[in-house]
């Protein structure tokens, strides 16, 4: 019998947790590119951050051994007691933590922010570290301080798995084009689809974004950019980087 059998379907009125979607569908997608193209094996160390309520947890449960582990934490309360209502009870390994960092689109009302935010886990802990939408909703500073804690936390054949709106020279054509789903607003190295809730939508320079993770020496492996843009074929909606050290 499958891991993922023993859990129930997360309820429709949670979709705001994964965007929406065949949720397994997606989930299996993206752990599959962190197995065949990343190499993480069955007994690694996951951290899922912006977990919402499982989305990449679910495949995992198929995947990981009893010697593997995962973390996930985000600032959606709901999403995460699902999680631990659902998930942890039968799969001890897999543990979700509620963090409450400020999202002017998520979570307008917390007193902290993720420029700041201290990543609740040791150094050298995870093989593998996934963000899945969840830099398209921050600002620089946010993300910056993200990549150090992410550099922290990883081990020294630590893998990243994260997906941006990348803005480069035929991104910025097809925009010109109006072939985007997106139309943003340039604000130095960012782009906002509305200024009015600049984290709903953000994209940023390519340059930046290679800038940011080549400072803590990590490599870019693999660039899978995705349709957001109006770019044709493509199998992905956002820009899919894979990262080794």
């Amino acid at each position: 019998m499958s891991n993922i059998a023993k859990i129930p379907e997360p309820p429709e009125d949670l979709h705001i947790c994964f965007g929406g979607g065949d949720f397994h569908a997606i989930g299996i997608k993206m752990i599959n590119l962190c197995k065949n193209e990343l190499g993480i094996a069955t007994d690694s160390k996951v951290l899922d951050i912006g977990c919402g309520i499982g989305r990449l947890a679910f495949p995992l449960l198929d995947y990981l051994s009893e010697e593997g582990r995962y973390d996930g934490f985000d600032t959606f309360p709901v999403g995460i007691k699902w999680c631990t209502e659902n998930i942890t009870p039968e799969f001890p390994t897999f543990n979700f933590q509620l963090v409450d960092i400020f999202n002017s689109t998520y979570n307008p009302y917390a007193q902290s922010t993720a420029a700041d935010f201290v990543f609740p886990f040791e150094d050298n802990t995870f093989d593998l570290v996934m963000l899945n939408s969840v830099f398209t909703h921050m600002m620089p500073d946010d993300i910056m301080n993200y990549v150090e804690q992410i550099d922290r936390v990883l081990n020294d054949h630590g893998k990243i798995f994260v997906t941006f709106f990348l803005v480069n020279d035929e991104s910025l054509e097809l925009m010109d084009q109006k072939k985007s789903v997106h139309d943003f607003h340039k604000y130095g190295v960012f782009y906002t689809a509305d200024p009015k809730e600049p984290m709903d939508a953000v994209g940023y320079d390519e340059s930046f974004v290679r800038n940011i993770f080549e400072k803590h020496d990590f490599k870019i492996k693999k660039i899978m950019y995705g349709g957001w843009c109006g770019r044709k074929p493509t199998q992905n909606h956002q820009d899919i980087m894979l990262i080794t050290r």
